[in-house]
């Protein structure tokens, strides 16, 4: 009954369904080939969907002003949806979906920017493979080229990115649309739910990923943990929404065993909240302990056990505590830990952490490996990255060894550290989608 961990999208979602043995993999999607500078305002406002109105008389959501690319590339799609369903996408959405697709494997690349109810979905404001083929897909036409050659060159260029391609037919003459082109703003945006965190605290023994492996029991393949507090833009996107407790869960910890049992811990940022619990056949979900446990039913004696006192026997935490020692979990908004690593290390770690700097959209990232005895680290390549990262648009980059731990770190906009992650260290992580 635990929320499906998706390849490249780890959203809890609030829908009570089978579980599902999740991806080892690190989270998230391919990233921009191009990186934009600049994070759009509807990011670290969790989802603003206030709309804008364009001279044409269409109204956008507000995530769709990311940057005048990304703005232009919505406008084509509300104005043309019929192209885009002609030409598919190759983010690897095709293996997943969004939340506006009710997480239904996208079918083609207007559904990376509209659903099939007219809603705007936020996934494409958050990845430059979407927009970047919606941009050339125009540009190609207006060139004059029929609508054929300008997919067999989309296919051309983004087939060598990797990404899993949507299952979109070809080119046809007589292709019926399921949307028409609708103008004036007739279409809407997916409603997010916005979250008042003023009055709402953590309590000290779930504050990150740290404390949360410190109430579970070991032997995880994976972890992750999303605290609004420390909140960076994306967080509300692994959490499970209102829905599931009938009030907002501001902090929450995700992880899953190899025999596809798993623990949830949750925390609605204060004491007495009167909650109704979610457990049934194959869950138990406790709420009068903060955090509250929600896990499979073979994993709740220990979990209450771990609460009573988490070092009276052994927990995750034991198993990743020199990886975790050398980096700043604490202060992360969203951060993970994974057994999947590079060949050199058996274990992983990836955070985000909101700068301290002001800066709109900057962000300090956490990449960590635990490297295995004897094993031979491509230091020279970190360091030619560390070396060319100005170009790159990065801020600060350090590439640091300490005995057996290898951490690197960043400061730079959000769509460029999750870039980087994602090509130079392999990490499958999407803001979404």
């Amino acid at each position: 009954m635990k929320p499906e961990r998706k390849l490249k999208n780890v959203k809890a979602k609030s829908e009570k369904i089978p579980k599902k043995k999740g991806s080892s993999a690190l989270i998230i999607g391919i990233v921009a080939l191009l990186v934009m500078a600049g994070i759009a305002y509807a990011v670290l406002s969790g989802g603003q969907t206030t709309t804008k109105t364009e001279d044409n008389g269409i109204k956008l959501p507000s995530f769709a002003y990311t940057n005048p690319i990304t703005l232009k590339a919505y406008q084509y799609a509300t104005e043309h949806p019929e192209i885009l369903e002609q030409i598919p996408c190759y983010c690897g959405c095709g293996s997943h979906g969004s939340e506006a697709s009710d997480y239904k494997p996208h079918r083609f690349l207007r559904d990376c920017f509209i659903n099939d109810k007219w809603q705007y979905d936020e996934h494409a404001s958050f990845c430059d493979v979407c927009v970047g083929e919606a941009t050339k897909v125009q540009e190609y036409l207006a060139e004059g080229k029929t609508l054929t050659e300008a997919r067999a060159l989309i296919d051309q260029e983004y087939s060598q990115i990797g990404g899993m391609m949507t299952n979109t037919p070809p080119v046809r003459d007589d292709y019926v649309p399921i949307l028409k082109p609708k103008l004036a703003g007739t279409a809407t945006p997916a409603p997010t739910a916005t979250i008042d965190l003023s009055a709402l605290s953590l309590p000290d023994n779930f504050k990150s990923l740290s404390d949360g492996l410190k109430l579970i029991p070991p032997g995880i393949t994976w972890a992750y943990f999303a605290n609004l507090k420390n909140g960076i833009g994306i967080e509300q996107k692994f959490i499970h929404d209102p829905n599931f407790y009938g009030t907002p869960i501001i902090a929450m910890l995700n992880s899953e065993y190899p025999d596809g049992s798993w623990v949830e811990l949750h925390d609605v940022g204060r004491t007495n909240a009167n909650v109704i619990p979610n457990a049934g056949a194959d869950a138990d979900n406790i709420v009068s302990t903060r955090p509250f446990i929600f896990d499979s039913k073979d994993k709740t004696n220990i979990v209450e056990a771990l609460f009573q006192n988490s070092t009276s026997s052994a927990n995750a935490y034991d198993s990743f505590k020199s990886i975790l020692e050398k980096v700043d979990d604490e202060d992360a908004g969203f951060a993970e830990i994974n057994t999947t690593a590079p060949p050199f290390a058996d274990a992983s770690y990836i955070g985000i952490i909101k700068s301290d700097t002001g800066v709109l959209g900057e962000v300090k990232g956490e990449i960590a490996f635990r490297i295995k005895d004897n094993a031979s680290v491509p230091l020279a390549k970190y360091n030619e990255l560390k070396n060319s990262s100005a170009s790159r648009g990065f801020k600060s980059y350090d590439v640091q060894q300490e005995n057996n731990i290898l951490v690197i770190k960043t400061t730079s906009n959000l769509n460029n550290f999750i870039a980087e992650a994602s090509q130079q260290y392999g990490f499958a992580i999407s803001v979404f989608g």
